[in-house]
């Protein structure tokens, strides 16, 4: 029989008040704890709604209206309930403050800008994309700040998972891009000082099969052999150097040799940098750095809700989404992911652990034991799920069964409970993360299957091995076996042609008779040593035949050294010198120039600063500059 309205004893309103003062310490207590799983109340997504995204279109209305009291006041309530729930970063908000500020700047309002960068870093103070915003409008306005925005800048950009992603992939692909341009260069001078004298040989080489009057010509065609079959510039200069490695010394010609091996890195260090910025793209791994960075991404949760339409049985992205609606306080749909997770695989312990500790925080112990006990009969072996059932005894004053399960989570793993001991968390009960290591597994294992093409990040195909496969690098080990060989068997049979020492006319053995001087040609030896009877004349015909070979040589040398700063160092064998000087070079000029192309963040808001492009050139021009006055104090 139902009671009717108004009838019975009444509870007197003292009472009820008595009562609900000393609830309040405990409620109170309770929502203090709250900072990852949400008290009974506040775990709704209508909550989070009301004090992030309605604060956020109040701070939106307050910076159009002009009123930057009031914009920073719904900022700090937005921060102080992102504090609540444990939120560190608000990735999204900050992001469209970002975006906003930019439009402002456009607009003509430098002020209106700065108030927007302000919230922007209130936000997300780690967030690159609104610090470099930041050090952009300094630079404009406030030039005093730049250092100390640019530092700022400079730590988001190593700190943000993201911005260091991007920084070290672009990092290495600088660092290998300059390693081959300093290589492809030591090939191109080594080349460069040796093909007088190669093309000597080649001749001395076609008197056998042509007739003199054809001697130049075949030894022009072998020279450019490569071009003849249709093949590229750089299978022309993989034949030249084989051909020319034992024209040099022993330091150029290691060094040129060297200088080969990054050639090989370029494809595979480009394909690897592609699939790490693919991958980065993928809703997994974004929902899984947003949770290890304690970070509210819409973005990432709409499209792991997109992901979860493609894999419906999928447990893993289910726990995924149920640990980042956990982490933003929505406790409701976390339960529902979570639910759906353990219903999906009967393998599935995470779900079954974190659904507990939600439900040991809302006070309902007898569900969270249910949830511990099932993870248990699932997985014998699980520290967390024996740790959390052992407090659910203690605060249903179990304590002799609460002991013992934490002994079996001791026996099991004492290091892990001891650390638990030693550092609880706020609501006691700890929890299961999803890492980015195991995102990058999931989307290994996620490529397989045909429907993840349709997700951004889930497309690469290829292996390790055809990463290699590139015939022009797969030529370069073949090269340097054939420049090797033909040094052994010309070493052991005719030799090298060489310079004259005088005046730099190319001769062989051939050339001349037995018992001369091997350093000069046999006119210089006629002319300068024996001087037998030459005319003056001749001589003077010969000093201007010396002087004009050694003014066209000086002049092939410093066009080399304008192109390749350093040069000329390299062709005088000062090696180390001029690897530094054209490694500073070609890192600067290739940073530079790819600043707006290569190794982008995926992120809207992220703009390149002219000062820095300017920056690199300089230090580009600073190389140039270090490398012609190397040539011309050599």
């Amino acid at each position: 029989m139902r009671r009717q309205t108004g009838l019975g004893p009444r509870r007197p309103r003292a009472l009820r008040a008595a009562l609900a003062l000393l609830l309040l310490p405990l409620l109170s207590g309770l929502l203090a704890s709250a900072q990852v799983l949400q008290a009974p109340g506040e775990a709704t997504e209508s909550t989070f709604r009301r004090e992030v995204r309605g604060q956020w279109f109040a701070w939106l209305a307050a910076h159009e209206e002009g009123d930057p009291l009031l914009a920073a006041q719904k900022v700090e309530e937005i921060v102080k309930h992102a504090r609540k729930i444990g939120l560190k970063r608000l990735t999204d908000l900050s992001l469209a403050a970002t975006l906003l500020a930019r439009r402002e700047a456009t607009q003509g309002s430098p002020e209106k800008a700065r108030w927007a960068l302000d919230a922007a870093v209130r936000l997300d103070p780690e967030l690159p994309e609104a610090r470099w915003a930041r050090v952009r409008l300094a630079l404009k306005a406030e030039h005093l700040a730049v250092p100390r925005e640019l530092v700022g800048a400079l730590r988001a950009s190593v700190v943000d998972l993201e911005g260091r992603r991007v920084l070290l992939v672009r990092a290495s692909l600088l660092l290998v891009l300059t390693l081959a341009a300093v290589g492809l260069s030591f090939a191109v001078l080594l080349v460069a000082g040796a093909v007088r004298r190669l093309f000597h040989d080649l001749t001395e080489l076609a008197g056998r099969w042509v007739p003199p009057s054809a001697e130049p010509v075949a030894a022009l065609a072998a020279l450019l052999l490569p071009l003849l079959f249709a093949l590229d510039v750089g299978w022309l200069l993989l034949w030249l150097f084989a051909l020319s490695l034992g024209y040099a010394d022993r330091s150029v010609r290691w060094a040129a040799v060297a200088g080969l091996v990054p050639l090989l890195l370029v494809p595979p260090a480009l394909d690897r940098a592609a699939v790490s910025l693919s991958v980065s793209a993928s809703p997994v791994l974004r929902g899984a750095e947003a949770l290890q960075e304690k970070r509210y991404d819409q973005r990432v949760l709409d499209d792991l809700e997109a992901v979860k339409t493609l894999f419906p049985e999928d447990a893993d992205v289910r726990f995924l989404l149920g640990c980042l609606y956990q982490q933003l306080g929505q406790n409701d749909r976390a339960v529902a992911e979570y639910t759906v997770a353990a219903q999906v695989s009967t393998a599935e312990v995470r779900a079954l652990v974190n659904r507990g500790d939600i439900r040991f925080v809302d006070g309902d112990f007898g569900a969270a034991q249910e949830d511990f006990l099932e993870a248990l009969r699932r997985d014998p072996r699980d520290v967390r799920a024996r740790y959390n059932l052992s407090l659910v005894y203690g605060e249903t004053f179990r304590t002799v069964e609460a002991q013992e399960k934490l002994t079996e989570a001791r026996a099991l793993d004492n290091a892990l409970v001891t650390k638990f001991l030693d550092s609880p968390t706020l609501v006691k009960v700890v929890s299961l993360g999803y890492t980015p290591d195991e995102a990058r597994a999931k989307i290994g294992l996620l490529q397989r299957d045909p429907r993840s093409r349709r997700v951004l990040g889930h497309f690469h195909v290829g292996s390790v091995v055809g990463t290699w496969a590139v015939p022009l690098a797969v030529a370069i080990p073949f090269a340097m076996a054939a420049a090797f060989l033909l040094d052994s068997l010309r070493r052991k049979g005719r030799g090298y042609a060489v310079a004259c020492q005088k005046c730099g006319r190319t001769f062989c053995r051939l050339c001349k008779p037995p018992g001369e001087s091997p350093l000069l040609c046999s006119q210089c030896v006629h002319v300068y040593l024996k001087k037998d009877g030459v005319s003056i004349e001749t001589k003077l015909q010969k000093v201007e035949e010396v002087k004009r070979r050694q003014g066209t040589e000086e002049r092939i040398r410093r066009v080399l050294n304008l192109f390749l700063p350093g040069g000329e160092a390299f062709l005088d064998g000062r090696v180390a010198k001029a690897a530094a000087i054209l490694a500073l070079f070609f890192f600067a000029l290739l940073a530079a120039l790819f600043r707006d192309h290569l190794a982008l963040s995926p992120r809207p808001g992220a703009e390149r600063l002219a000062a820095g492009t300017l920056a690199w050139g300089l230090v580009a021009a600073g190389a140039w500059v270090a490398g012609q006055l190397a040539a011309r104090k050599g």
